[in-house]
């Protein structure tokens, strides 16, 4: 399972950020190893539960405020100094959104996930280390020099 699933998560967050976003995602296999101890605080960390029968797969993405603020300019049309914390979240959101739909439709071929809402959050306090080992596997991306991080985690009822 967690092949298919890192393949689908692969090609959705490449679709979304180049189609959506206007960004080029370049996987770097070693960029969470090595952002494992910068510290987190004001980063965004976003998650979306898909439920099937007695199955949770959670997925989620990790990355700076500087980044998020790119993806909300993109997609708000607006100038990244004019982007608030609400936008920044709302953006974060909605690319969550996005990336778990693209993401349903390629391991999803019998329509039997059911999608919840997104969540997101600035983060207070940690490091990046300790917030992305809630997620079993990690991917991690260069966009413009700015990383971004996703995972999933699953369980069985």
């Amino acid at each position: 399972m967690e092949k298919t699933w890192t393949k689908a998560l692969r090609d959705s967050i490449s679709e979304v950020f180049s189609t959506m976003f206007f960004l080029v995602p370049d996987e770097d296999t070693s960029l969470a190893q090595s952002l494992a101890g910068n510290q987190a605080k004001g980063w965004l960390e976003g998650w979306l539960e898909v439920i099937q029968q007695e199955e949770t797969v959670k997925v989620w993405v990790w990355a700076p405020p500087e980044l998020v603020k790119e993806l909300a300019a993109n997609i708000l049309s607006l100038d990244p100094d004019g982007i608030t914390a609400d936008d920044m979240i709302d953006a974060f959101k909605e690319m969550l959104n996005m990336v778990v739909g693209r993401l349903l439709t390629l391991v999803d071929t019998n329509s039997e996930w059911r999608m919840g809402l997104p969540n997101a959050r600035h983060l207070e306090t940690g490091t990046v280390g300790e917030a992305t080992k809630q997620a079993q596997w990690l991917l991690s991306y260069d966009i413009e020099e700015k990383p971004l991080l996703a995972g999933c985690w699953s369980q069985q009822a």
